[in-house]
């Protein structure tokens, strides 16, 4: 069965990407997983993320664009 997770989309001045992976909450669908961004684990790791910017040294510099979602393991629906 098909899983998904959240990834964090950070920006620098030079317009490089870096991402966070957030694999430790996964959703049965793709649809659960953009509700969950736009719900309170959203809110919850945007906060993270802001944190992140701040104290882990790759990504300094960077600042929080986005949430998406990728697939985490790929299965027999």
């Amino acid at each position: 069965m098909s899983r998904w997770a959240i990834k964090a989309v950070f920006y620098n001045e030079a317009g490089e990407e870096n991402f966070t992976y957030y694999e430790e909450k996964t959703y049965s669908t793709k649809q659960g997983a953009l509700r969950a961004i736009n719900g309170t684990y959203g809110e919850q790791l945007a906060q993270d993320a802001t944190i992140d910017c701040k104290n882990d040294e790759d990504l300094r510099g960077f600042w929080l664009d986005d949430f998406d979602v990728y697939k985490v393991k790929e299965g027999k629906e």
